[in-house]
């Protein structure tokens, strides 16, 4: 083959593979008297891949795809309390941990959103996906012990609504209540009590089973949009239960006894309970929400919630955690915040009945 056929033929084979005038190993000269038959098989096709700043808007887009009203909801809460504390910087001990804690929160929960719903076959992680909300709402009410304080440095609103209970009624209902403390019947409302930490958990782990994923979603879509708004109200309307009110304490004469749910709920309450939550009852209102719409989505279920939620709002007034008119404001935020949650659900498409 002659010089000038095997120019020619280089030539034809570089606008095969443009990657031969890119050869970084030789020099210009080196280049122009290569043989391309010699060195061709190192080419190798360089792979479609995305940039990373691509990359990283296709994952985000990902996600914003997947994103239900329960993200939502727990992402929004988590951020706002995050920009709360980092403006106020109260408490002085607390509130950077805090604030670090919420942002990666929110960091961990993008993050699950997109390898639960990316490895749909991996139910570890599409279990985690659904049920995480049940941690957030754990972690948000025993971090208000030592949050609660970062808008106001008391309890501002505590005689407020004992004014407003001895107002409705004519009495203050929970020393109102003592006269019919027996220790069979203690026991029944302390165990009527803690049936009230189950319920969430139990309900969806139930839908869940029962193959309703969207319907699993849309309660906890509900139940935690009642939740983080009741929440929010505690920060601006920090109250004390009965059991810590100064003046209905002044005025309390027996305690509740009790057997093993007794104890129990003691244990709970001493580890964590929350001072300063009282009004509304975030139990009642989160519990009301929860079942109206297992109501909708699985009625025989709602059968049995509907008069436990009524028999544990009684429960909180007798035991002494709650004021009367706690539970009643309870009921209506739990009713409104329903209502207000399936129309969003429903203007967004993950409402399963719509």
């Amino acid at each position: 083959m002659t010089k000038e056929q095997k120019q020619l033929n280089n030539r034809d084979k570089e606008e095969k593979f443009p990657q031969m005038r890119k050869l970084n190993c030789l020099s210009q000269e080196q280049s122009s008297t290569i043989d391309v038959e010699k060195v061709h098989w190192r080419i190798r096709p360089r792979k479609n891949c995305l940039s990373l700043p691509a990359a990283i808007r296709a994952r985000l887009e990902f996600i914003r795809a997947h994103l239900r009203l329960t993200d939502i909801n727990c992402l929004t809460y988590l951020a706002l309390l995050a920009g709360a504390l980092l403006f106020i910087q109260r408490p002085p001990t607390y509130w950077l941990r805090y604030f670090l804690l919420h942002i990666f929160l929110c960091g961990a929960i993008l993050a699950l959103i997109y390898f639960g719903e990316s490895n749909s076959s991996l139910k570890i992680l599409v279990g985690a996906r659904v049920f995480y909300p049940v941690a957030v709402l754990l972690l948000t009410w025993n971090e208000m012990n030592e949050l609660l304080h970062l808008i106001f440095s008391h309890f501002w609103a505590t005689e407020l609504v004992v004014k407003l209970d001895y107002f409705l009624f004519g009495v203050h209902p929970t020393i109102w209540m003592q006269k019919f403390y027996h220790p069979a019947l203690d026991e029944l409302m302390c165990f009527l009590y803690t049936c009230y930490y189950l319920f969430l958990p139990i309900v969806t782990l139930i839908l869940f089973l029962k193959k309703k994923r969207d319907e699993t979603f849309a309660v906890f879509s509900v139940v935690t949009l009642a939740y983080f708004s009741n929440f929010i109200v505690f920060y601006f309307f920090p109250t004390l239960g009965p059991h810590m009110a100064k003046s209905l304490q002044s005025l309390s004469t027996t305690n509740y006894t009790g057997y093993l749910f007794a104890w129990i709920n003691r244990t709970i309450q001493a580890n964590a309970g929350v001072v300063g939550g009282a009004f509304p009852s975030s139990h009642i209102s989160g519990a009301t929400a929860l079942t109206i719409i297992v109501w909708r989505y699985y009625r025989p279920l709602g059968y049995w919630l509907a008069p436990l939620v009524i028999a544990i709002a009684f429960s909180t007034v007798y035991l002494g955690y709650h004021h009367a008119v706690d539970p009643l404001i309870g009921f209506l935020w739990g009713g409104i915040f329903y209502v207000l949650g399936l129309k969003i659900l429903k203007r967004r498409g993950e409402d399963p009945l719509s």
